[in-house]
């Protein structure tokens, strides 16, 4: 009986450890993409791109989103291009605040040249999902 208990022993110890392979970290893993609501522009807004004189730079767009996230938003990028593709404007924020459930970017643009631009918005969440908003378009006349 002593050897039968030597050999279940460790059976037992590795029966064990494979079944139990789940850890809190599986279960609360985060696969859910952040959201993004743009805020500013508004679709298809127009703007001045040179008002002349003593106002030579073109009127500022207000590019604001805001995501928003179940876990935390780490990161927030805009994206400015022109009517060619060309990005024109990209800035990359990271979230430094502690509650970072809901994060607002806002940064201003200014062209001089008249097109017809699009601004797309991405945030990335603390555990690398990433959501996109879809493409806004404004026009610099």
């Amino acid at each position: 009986m002593h050897t039968l208990k030597t050999i279940l022993s460790p059976l037992l110890i590795i029966g064990l450890t494979f079944t139990n392979c789940t850890s809190d970290d599986d279960e609360n893993m985060d696969e859910t993409a952040p959201t993004i609501s743009i805020i500013s522009p508004e679709l298809d807004q127009t703007f001045v791109a040179e008002w002349g004189g003593a106002w030579p730079e073109g009127e500022p767009v207000t590019l604001k989103a805001k995501g928003i996230d179940d876990v935390k938003i780490n990161t927030m990028i805009v994206t400015v291009t022109n009517s060619n593709g060309d990005v024109v404007f990209e800035k990359t924020i990271n979230n430094a605040s502690n509650n970072g459930k809901e994060y607002i970017i806002s940064e201003s643009y200014t062209s001089e040249n008249q097109d017809v631009y699009t601004v797309i918005f991405t945030a990335i969440d603390s555990s690398g999902n990433i959501g996109t908003s879809t493409p806004r378009t404004f026009t610099y006349e």
